[in-house]
């Protein structure tokens, strides 16, 4: 009996020296891959290479829209991780004071880190690793329809918005769609006014009912004081075991720090992330997912109105290119609020019920870490068939992998018609705010940006 006794408690003492191990943030094999609109593309695509071309067609037309790739923190998110950095020091002195729950190789990662002055003077820029996301998608595009790039530039349309990180990403795509071969195309330069890939930045409407309107700010100010969240900013102080106490956008703040410096190191790891379970992960990316939802989704209808201008593009470009008038490669380069626009106008990752930043649904459609990762893309290839005479075959791509759009085989002209003609009608005339509804609207933005000033 003594024996087995000694025996069980040696199996036990292995068993919890295992389950620690497993613990330690540096140790975890599958550490959680999920960040919301800072996913790398790499993380949620597929490979537009691996999906066969309809039988007996070849593609005579490719419409793109592509979000930026991964770049550097905006100005007041990086205001917000600088004030943590410097937390560094107090974290590793909490963990030789015996304090903290982290584990000695995570503290020897917080002792190796430091600071990317880069992010101080290049807010928002895109990264090497942004512009090798978009080169390879540029590149993966071409090795798949080698066919199609020959002709003259103007049958190659290329466009971004007025931001560095698009201009590069364009960059990196052009060069990742022209590499090796000896094809000259141009770039339109950057339009201050974009009624097909920026309509939301001159959208009175949508600039007061939605990005500075009630609804996205309450949503926001609930989902940082829900149970769950206020539970990941308890975990997190008890975790670190520093003094410094930690409110709900310091905790954000954190997030932050974790999830752009992983996104930049080859293995997707950072310290910071140590700061974290993988159910705190869980609660914080939904952060991402509430407020895209209210901004940029089916929060509002104004959101939906907004996704159809591309719509519009793609399918007047599909049009032009079945009456022999079409570009062969046509590719937009913008932003996740415009990305998760288009994709509520097609109607995709919809759930039956609006999601709420007070409860948050597990099983949920709508998720920014597979809809709005960095590079993020919507990809319509149109094929032209010999099927019984000539007929025409559309595929669709959201980020490399098969949609509910169209099947594999891709839609048929008059399906694709269906789909998509009622967006040829698509215009920016609501946007108009009524005069008599100015003021009101006016004093509304003030006292919105009063409560705001103050959250993350």
């Amino acid at each position: 009996m003594l024996k087995l006794s000694i025996i069980s408690k040696l199996i036990i003492y292995l068993l919890v020296g295992l389950v620690q191990v497993r613990g330690c943030y540096w140790n975890s094999r599958c550490s959680y891959e999920l960040f919301g609109s800072k996913t790398p593309y790499d993380t949620v695509r597929g490979d537009i290479r691996d999906y066969p071309v309809p039988e007996n067609c070849e593609a005579i037309s490719i419409w793109v829209l592509n979000r930026h790739g991964n770049r550097n923190p905006g100005s007041s998110v990086a205001i917000g991780m600088r004030a943590i950095a410097d937390l560094k020091d107090e974290i590793i002195a909490s963990y030789e004071a015996g304090e903290s729950k982290l584990c000695s190789q995570d503290i020897d990662n917080f002792r190796n880190w430091y600071w990317n002055d880069t992010i101080d003077v290049s807010h928002s820029y895109l990264t090497g690793v942004g512009y090798e996301e978009l080169f390879g998608i540029g590149k993966r595009i071409q090795e798949k329809y080698p066919d199609l790039f020959n002709g003259q530039a103007e049958e190659f349309y290329f466009r971004p918005t007025n931001e560095q990180r698009t201009v590069t990403s364009c960059m990196a795509f052009v060069q990742g769609i022209t590499n090796g071969l000896n094809l000259n195309v141009t770039v339109e330069g950057p339009r201050d006014i974009d009624d097909i890939i920026r309509p939301y930045s001159h959208c009175d409407r949508y600039q007061r009912e939605v990005k500075e309107g009630e609804v996205l700010a309450e949503q926001l100010d609930y989902y940082f004081q829900s149970e769950e969240y206020v539970a990941v900013q308890a975990a997190v102080q008890e975790r670190l075991g520093i003094k410094t106490p930690l409110d709900v956008f310091n905790i954000f703040s954190i997030y932050e720090m974790c999830r752009f410096y992983r996104s930049w190191t080859a293995v997707l790891q950072s310290p910071w992330c140590a700061a974290f379970s993988d159910k705190d992960l869980l609660v914080l990316e939904y952060y991402d997912d509430i407020r895209h939802y209210y901004r940029n989704g089916y929060g509002s209808k104004v959101n939906v109105n907004l996704g159809k201008p591309p719509l519009k593009d793609l399918y007047e470009n599909f049009k032009s290119a079945v009456n022999g008038k079409g570009r062969k490669v046509t590719s937009y380069f913008t932003h996740d609020t415009m990305m998760e626009m288009t994709l509520s106008a097609l109607g995709v990752y919809k759930d039956e019920a609006p999601l709420q930043s007070t409860v948050r649904n597990a099983d949920r459609i709508w998720r920014t870490s597979f809809i709005g990762a960095f590079s993020s893309n919507l990809i319509a290839v149109l094929n032209s068939c010999n099927d019984a005479g000539p007929t025409y075959k559309v595929q669709l791509f959201i980020n490399e992998k098969e949609t509910e759009i169209c099947p594999v085989d891709g839609c048929t002209w008059e399906e694709f018609q269906d789909k998509f003609q009622a967006y040829s009608t698509a215009n920016l005339d609501f946007c108009s705010v009524d005069n008599e509804n100015n003021s009101t609207s006016s004093i509304n933005r003030i006292l919105s940006w009063s409560r705001r000033s103050h959250r993350y």
